[in-house]
């Protein structure tokens, strides 16, 4: 009798099961292609927060990405992982690190230049893999979506949604570009809006308005020239039967989302197809530290001070006077120092506070109270991390948007920013004894971190949320009309000239209609009123 109920019990919860499974909004399982072709761990965590949390709502991903499988921060449930790793492009990221890491500088068009032209090195060794073209690229395979960050240097993997007649949706690592803000209609004036690589705030002065524009119009010319030409003739090649990549871009792309927070910057304008998620990477509870390393923080009584150039940048690579400069900045504050090392530890003596460890968890890491200040090159992942656990920072930006980061952070007042080409002991040491030495830096970031968590659901959620608003709806419905529109349109110049044409004319009819009335006044007056010349003649006579 007990064995009958139980048997009826549990078949009674299996239907309930089954009916609320059913019955639940947005379960159904989608087939999503996920393509990351920068070899960036930065990237990767970035893409892998969103895949995680799609995959836990029951969807199939596919992974495309420069990584090894067994690589530890790819996901595997509901995983299929494709790597597509390629020597070319390890071998341009390994030069490039070392060059970063010399202190060399280049200015902004020239880097951009450079960086333009290893796009189609990216979109060539992700697409032409043999990896790729064995488990994607096949007859019968099918997407439902396909997520890619198609704003960085890879706008023809727009095409594989042409190819496999979804919608695709890109995931940009940094802010809005200046490219999706003309893409996906972001009305954005360099009056008032900064350039993502400038690092002005949000008030510009005149000076800044003048080289914002100036500078703003250049990047904008080098990528029309430039980077968009390589793109174009990379959809041609690889994808023959796709139409033009401006078309692909107006109709095939459905919505961006941007790893930012207007916290972290300034508020500007946005259309309904640009969503802000930023820090979806971070857990909102830490996890607990490993033995050694919570010891050691928790025995910190003058506290910790927390030093990463992040993960692409080896500090291996660094100039020996550079490091001797950290070393000794370092060793000269009383608090304990934990320092991520790649490679082997140089033979300059380690001062004794100085803990050198090759990987830290480092949001967990940031979360102890016993930490006092992060030491960091301003990738936006670290930033964001140090933002949402309220610590204060010293920067030593050295590439890319870095710079621009610890600017801003700078002008939040949570941060003291040192320059990397002229790194020297006195300027590092005289940041960081600014920062532990004034509580001002750590009420900036706490304000700051209130701020960045104040939010209406957690920025994963959000974009799960939008990921599956595009594969129920489509995205046409979240382009505003000012993308199809030409520049002498959204400068209103038809307008101006068809308002300003009649006026004109109006102006001209009237002017010539006085000079009539003028002239027949004057006729009217002389043949009236005054004799002529031949009748004062005779009279005269």
């Amino acid at each position: 009798m007990a064995s009958n109920k139980s048997r009826w019990c549990l078949a009674l919860a299996v239907v309930v099961a089954l009916v609320l499974c059913l019955g639940a909004p947005g379960v159904d399982s989608a087939r999503i292609l996920v393509v990351i072709a920068m070899p960036a761990p930065s990237h990767l965590i970035v893409f892998t927060a969103l895949t995680r949390a799609l995959a836990d709502r029951g969807h199939q991903i596919t992974l495309v990405c420069p990584s090894p499988k067994t690589d530890k921060l790819l996901p595997t449930h509901n995983h299929h992982i494709v790597s597509v790793q390629n020597s070319t492009v390890m071998d341009f990221k390994l030069k490039s690190v070392k060059k970063f890491m010399t202190g060399d500088k280049q200015d902004l068009i020239s880097s951009m230049i450079s960086f333009f032209n290893w796009g189609p090195q990216l979109v060539r060794a992700t697409l032409l893999h043999p990896n790729f073209k064995a488990e994607v690229d096949t007859p019968n395979q099918k997407f439902d979506l396909v997520i890619t960050e198609a704003f960085f240097i890879q706008e023809a993997m727009i095409a594989l949604g042409h190819k496999f007649n979804a919608p695709v949706i890109a995931l940009n690592p940094f802010g809005a570009s200046p490219q999706i803000n003309q893409f996906m209609g972001n009305s954005i004036n360099p009056a008032w809006v900064p350039n993502l690589f400038l690092g002005f705030g949000g008030h510009l002065t005149f000076s800044e308005r003048v080289i914002n524009t100036v500078a703003s119009t250049g990047m904008d010319l080098v990528y029309k020239f430039l980077q968009f030409p390589q793109q174009q003739a990379l959809v041609s090649e690889l994808f023959p039967s796709a139409p033009p990549l401006t078309d692909l871009l107006r109709n095939q792309l459905a919505l961006v989302l941007v790893n930012n927070h207007h916290s972290l910057s300034f508020p500007v304008p946005m259309s309904p197809g640009v969503v802000e998620v930023g820090g979806m990477h971070i857990t909102k509870k830490p996890k607990p530290l490993p033995k050694d390393l919570k010891d050691l923080m928790d025995g910190a009584k003058d506290g910790v001070v927390y030093f990463s150039m992040g993960s692409n940048l080896a500090m291996e690579y660094m100039p020996k006077q550079k490091t001797e400069a950290i070393f000794g900045a370092l060793g000269s504050i009383k608090q304990r120092v934990l320092l991520k090392w790649d490679g082997p530890v140089p033979d300059t003596g380690v001062p004794s506070n100085i803990h050198i460890i090759k990987w830290a968890p480092q949001s967990d890491v940031l979360a102890h109270p016993n930490l006092r200040v992060f030491v960091t090159h301003g990738g936006l992942l670290s930033t964001q991390e140090a933002v949402y656990h309220g610590v204060p920072l010293v920067g030593i930006p050295v590439f890319a948007d870095q710079d621009f980061n610890m600017r801003l952070a700078t002008r939040k007042g949570f941060c003291e920013q040192v320059d990397f080409a002229t790194l020297t002991q006195e300027g590092l040491s005289s940041a960081l004894q600014k920062v532990l030495g004034s509580p001002s830096y750590k009420e900036a970031a706490s304000l700051l971190s209130r701020l960045f968590r104040s939010k209406p659901t957690e920025p994963a959620d959000l974009a799960v949320f939008w990921v599956e608003h595009v594969l129920e709806h489509g995205g046409a419905h979240l382009r505003p009309s000012n993308v199809d529109l030409s520049l002498y349109q959204l400068l209103l110049v038809d307008v101006i000239l068809a308002l300003l044409v009649p006026l004109v004319l109006a102006i001209l009819i009237l002017r010539a209609i006085f000079r009539w009335c003028c002239c027949r006044s004057k006729k009217g007056s002389s043949a009236s009123g005054q004799p002529s010349k031949a009748a004062k003649a005779k009279k005269t006579n």
